[in-house]
């Protein structure tokens, strides 16, 4: 008798720490942020522009995670931003989204987002672009048939103009909700993409 309740304390704590390992490892799953959209050239002239890394707001354990997937049981998917972290992959493109319309985008660093220290740093651009992400966060469900997700993103772009002195602040805030047959990396890789390119680019409308 003692033997068979040893081997049912055994098998008992074994699906335990299964179920714990699931609910506290979610599988992880990397995706790489680039720019999507399709502007048309803007610049008559090279406009150089400074672009500065982006912040996260967000706390330091979330700079590389975009979200969630439950699967139900208490396991879920992890979505990460690969191989950079999210404030990068936006300023990469920004950069991208920049020189798409015809400018020449360089590195800015130390700018506070003020018109005077723009000014005091203004040897080498015309135009100044810096900003800051406030929220951005994928909450999926996966369901029987389909994947219920949304997405949630809140960008504060700044804009410096050199020649006139002035600093434009810009928020954007964007909100999709999608139902989806097939849902995994490629799939959150182009809704993401779409949604922090069409923000890029209302952030950055007047540019060059």
């Amino acid at each position: 008798m003692q033997k068979p309740m040893q081997q049912l304390k055994w098998i008992l704590a074994t699906a335990l720490i299964t179920l714990l390992g699931a609910c506290t490892t979610p599988i992880t799953h990397p995706v790489q942020m680039g720019y999507s959209g399709h502007v048309g050239l803007a610049a008559q002239q090279p406009v150089a522009v400074g672009i500065q890394t982006f912040r996260d707001q967000r706390t330091e354990a979330d700079r590389y995670v975009i979200g969630y997937r439950q699967l139900g049981r208490g396991e879920q998917e992890r979505y990460v931003s690969s191989p950079d972290d999210i404030a990068r992959s936006v300023t990469r493109m920004t950069g991208e989204l920049i020189r798409q319309k015809g400018g020449m985008p360089g590195v800015l660093k130390d700018w506070d987002y003020s018109p005077e220290q723009m000014l005091a740093l203004s040897d080498a651009f015309d135009v100044f672009v810096g900003g800051e992400i406030q929220q951005l966060q994928c909450d999926a469900e996966k369901r029987l048939m389909h994947t219920r997700m949304i997405l949630k993103l809140e960008l504060v772009v700044y804009v410096g103009k050199v020649r006139e002195g002035v600093v434009h602040r810009r928020p954007v805030s964007m909100r999709t909700e999608r139902v989806a047959a097939t849902f995994g990396p490629r799939e959150l890789r182009q809704f993401l993409n779409d949604m922090v390119s069409q923000a890029l680019e209302k952030g950055c409308q007047d540019i060059p």
